[in-house]
């Protein structure tokens, strides 16, 4: 029979107590985690202007409506129609500074996940030695002296060592770890949601400033030209002197405003070429207008409890909630017995060429009970703080979620507002330019002065200004209801097969 440590016996025994310690691993202390997402949900509403808002004439102008429980597309940013842009935001995606540290700080949450986990698994080890050693000419026993001597020790040891975790501390630790690699890939996907955002305001507002400057342009060579005229009618006598210091006085302050103008679009196509990661001393913006985009008609509302399993910041807050929990679980097992078992098998020689001979062959097995008795009360402080850490983590999450239904709230209003004040300056042009043509009509007839025409000439061109702006508010609120219903990240194409918990947090976007 071989020559085993125990007999068979023996053997059913430990495999018993073995066994029997595993089953109390499955015994995890602590409160298991829930979601307080749709508790949270049923105290908020989502409500959107009904009908369609108001419709105006031109670029932008088209009415949008609202639907309720609508898919949202995580392609989005395609409904403006513009090719340009959608290359811009690929070209982001791809290069992105911000984008790349938040998929390295995911893939680091990752690997610490696989560094925990692995204390779950038995530990194995192989070492080996030697050494030369003395001993002391100490007696052992009355009859049996052990003399000065020196000698040589050979030793190969292949250890084990198993932790069973009997109340779940290591199992509370991959949770809240797990929790923390969640929680990173929410931050990723906010990064991009916010990247995606970022890129069609910005395209948005450069797209606009070149509307703005083109019509300031065109305002200047209109006044430029009228000056010209107004200096040769003075020439011959048909006008006053003075309504040609006014013209050339209009023409200046015009131009006085381009250089301001045109330095705002060279810092917003910086802005752009930073974040699609390009040398702004190289970076060409595409040449896009106002009117190049097309403003989406039909637009998604959410339920509120769609909201709050759909937006990255909700759902990181939800994992740094979760983590919490988790530790309150680990801190309260820290309050138990731990046990580990141990076992080892090796050979032992005074001399190098015994070391692999029959006689030179030892084992061990242990099991080893490590109770907490006094501790000076750290132990339950810890478990204390870990509690507080979990209330202080929910708040900060019902903060979240109420900050989330605010913004939601604030864009909704805003699509409405930007509605009717772009129907309202589309009035208030059309009125600036029936009077600039009345006004121009009784000054050539001599029936106003010239400083009429310029008080005109004034509030129409701000009235075309303005326009632009209303035009491109109206494209930037729209932009801000996807970013603030979640941006669609759980529609793309490709996915991460990270395994999660609630359907809106199963996949996240790969990286580009």
């Amino acid at each position: 029979m071989p020559n085993f440590p125990f007999a068979p016996g023996r053997w059913r025994h430990l495999a018993t107590a073995v066994l029997a310690a595993l089953s109390l691993a499955a015994c995890a202390l602590g409160p298991d985690f829930q979601s307080p997402a749709d508790d949270l949900a049923g105290d908020y509403q989502v409500s959107a202007p009904e009908g369609d808002t108001a419709r105006a004439d031109g670029p932008g102008g088209q009415a949008q409506r609202f639907t309720d429980g609508a898919p949202l597309a995580a392609d989005w940013y395609r409904l403006f129609g513009s090719p340009a842009l959608n290359d811009l935001i690929h070209q982001a995606m791809e290069n992105s500074p911000s984008l790349r540290a938040s998929q390295a700080s995911l893939r680091q949450a990752a690997h610490q996940l696989e560094a925990v986990s692995g204390s779950d698994l038995p530990d194995l080890d192989l070492s080996g030695g030697a050494t030369r050693q003395r001993s002391n000419g100490a007696r052992i026993g009355q009859d049996n002296p052990m003399f000065n001597s020196v000698f040589n020790l050979y030793e190969t040891r292949l250890a084990l060592s198993y932790d069973l975790d009997p109340f779940g501390a290591s199992d509370r630790e991959t949770e809240a770890q797990a929790a923390q690699v969640a929680y990173a890939q929410n931050l990723l996907r906010g990064s991009m949601l916010t990247l995606v955002d970022n890129v069609v305001v910005t395209t948005v507002r450069l797209a606009a400033l070149r509307d703005r400057v083109a019509a300031s342009e065109a305002i200047v060579n209109l006044q430029s030209d009228q000056a010209s005229l107004l200096g040769d009618q003075e020439q011959a006598g048909s006008v006053a002197f003075a309504d040609v210091l006014r013209a050339r006085a209009q023409l200046a302050d015009t131009r006085a405003g381009l250089p301001a103008l045109r330095h705002q679009l060279a810092v917003t196509e910086h802005a752009l070429a930073q974040l699609v990661g390009a040398d702004p001393a190289t970076f060409q913006a595409p040449p896009l207008s106002l009117k190049d985009l097309n403003l989406p008609a039909d637009l998604p509302l959410s339920l509120p409890s769609e909201l709050v399993r759909q937006r990255p910041d909700i759902l990181a807050a939800e994992e740094r909630l979760h983590a919490a929990n988790a530790q309150v679980g680990l801190a309260t097992a820290r309050l138990y017995p731990s046990l580990s078992l141990t076992a080892s098998l090796g050979t032992l020689a005074n001399h190098g060429d015994a070391l692999f001979e029959p006689a030179a062959k030892v084992w061990s097995l242990g099991a080893n009970i490590t109770a907490p008795l006094f501790h000076g009360g750290t132990l339950r402080a810890n478990k204390k703080a870990a509690e507080a850490a979990w209330e202080a983590e929910y708040a900060r999450y019902r903060d979240t979620v109420l900050g989330a239904f605010v913004q939601v709230a604030d864009v909704l209003d805003a699509i409405e507002r930007d509605a009717d004040a772009l129907e309202a300056r589309d009035h208030s042009l059309e009125a600036n330019r029936d009077s600039l043509a009345l006004v121009s009509k009784q000054y050539r007839a001599g029936a106003a002065g010239y400083l009429d025409v310029l008080s005109a000439e004034q509030r129409y061109n701000q009235a075309l200004l303005s326009r632009i702006d209303a035009v491109r508010q109206r494209y930037v609120d729209t932009a801000a209801l996807y970013h603030a219903l979640g941006g669609g990240w759980w529609d793309a194409p490709q996915r991460d097969a990270t395994p999660e918990r609630n359907d809106r947090t199963a996949a996240a976007p790969a990286a580009p």
